[in-house]
């Protein structure tokens, strides 16, 4: 912050770090970068510390009890083990349903769905149980971008060509919250893809705008009736003519 002599604007780039020194190390006069890999430095000889990047990635629930979202393609023998539905058998898809309340248990709304629920090994040679949990929000738009490319395709992701010729994205534009969160994620499902022969590009984005946040004032709109003051809900504004209110 500040302004250097001879500008009228506030000086908003790197200065100099002043004030930093202690026994057996000074930083002053150096840029941030300079200063950090100076200390860096410091500390490895004194064996106090080491340069580490940190990604913040943070542990990750990855289901959800509730009847929207991709049913997990597992199924559970009698003796309890998980067993992956075969690619031949997928998609497992969700059951149509009159209600998708709450069961009451500790399970999720499919587990009431019994008719859905039971049903054999891959192999046929027994009974099994699905996997009554579902993926949250986040699986979706993990890889939303490479299936609105080719959202026809009943047989795979996408279309090896197709994503050739698209992939990858131009540009990603979002805020500054994603990068532990949508960003990350989506990046970590790309790199698996890429290890399977999905996909051809180590990185799914080649360019990151985070377009920070709007400061100006915010107007609120309401509609009100011109008797009571009382606020007027959008249906009532779309049935009646729009020159009796106020």
């Amino acid at each position: 912050g500040g302004r250097k002599e001879g500008e009228e604007l506030p000086y908003t780039g790197d200065g100099e770090v002043i004030n930093s020194e202690c026994e057996g190390l000074s930083i002053n006069g150096l840029s941030v970068e300079e200063a950090k890999a100076k200390v860096v430095a410091h500390l490895e000889t004194k064996g106090a510390g080491s340069l580490k990047t940190n990604y913040k990635l943070r542990d990750w629930l990855f289901s959800r009890q509730r009847y929207w979202g991709e049913p997990f393609p597992i199924v559970f023998g009698n003796d309890g083990k998980p067993i992956p539905v075969p690619t031949d058998q997928l998609p497992v898809t969700l059951p149509e349903v009159e209600s998708y309340e709450p069961s009451g248990t500790t399970e999720g709304p499919l587990s009431t769905v019994q008719n859905w629920v039971q049903t054999t090994l891959p192999d046929g040679s027994g009974p099994a149980r699905r996997e009554t949990n579902t993926m949250p929000q986040w699986a979706g738009s993990c890889w939303y971008y490479l299936r609105f490319l080719d959202p026809g395709n009943v047989g795979a992701p996408i279309d090896p060509e197709v994503e050739k010729y698209w992939m990858p994205v131009d540009l990603y534009l979002g805020g500054a919250e994603h990068a532990v969160l949508h960003l990350l994620y989506a990046r970590f499902w790309h790199k698996v893809l890429y290890d399977c022969g999905v996909v051809h590009t180590k990185e799914p984005f080649q360019r990151l705008v985070n377009q920070g946040l709007i400061l100006g004032p915010i107007e609120h709109t309401r509609f009100l009736d011109p008797e009571t003051g009382d606020a007027i809900s959008a249906q009532e504004v779309k049935e009646e003519a729009a020159n009796t209110f106020v």
